[in-house]
């Protein structure tokens, strides 16, 4: 068996991009949406793929893994903080129930896609929103 852990970034991935409504809470004409890191000076708001975590979830029926994964969402409106932390939370919702609908692991089946938690963090510049916002999705192989 593979580790999901990439087909999972896959899937949030394509379905973050795909994501009508999140292109209008950014309000953008494409999702800002980077893996692990953003490039230096890049505009807000935006998006990072983040950490995630594999945990075996094996029975003697099957090798399933859960498989714990955050979305990172940043905002800055300006120098007004709570235009940041406004945006950052609109966006962090949409995040969840995009990712809270069916996604298309590749190579897994998916048996189950929790909505864990949402963070919400000021920057110590205190000028920067930081939300976010983690899921944890059971998977069997297929």
């Amino acid at each position: 068996m593979s580790d999901p852990a990439l087909a999972v970034q896959n899937a949030v991935e394509a379905a973050l991009r795909a994501s009508n409504a999140l292109k209008a809470a950014m309000g953008l004409t494409n999702v800002r949406l980077y893996t692990l890191a953003p490039p230096d000076g890049a505009p807000f708001p935006y998006l990072v793929i983040g950490e995630d975590q594999v945990i075996g979830d094996e029975t003697e029926c099957s090798a399933g893994s859960d498989v714990i994964t955050t979305v990172h969402v940043w905002s800055r409106v300006e120098d007004d903080v709570s235009a940041s932390r406004a945006q950052a939370k609109q966006i962090a919702g949409v995040v969840r129930t995009v990712i809270g609908r069916t996604l298309n692991v590749v190579g897994f089946d998916l048996v189950e896609c929790r909505f864990e938690d949402a963070r919400h963090l000021t920057d110590p510049d205190r000028r920067t929103a930081h939300s976010i916002v983690t899921h944890r999705l059971q998977l069997e192989p297929n």
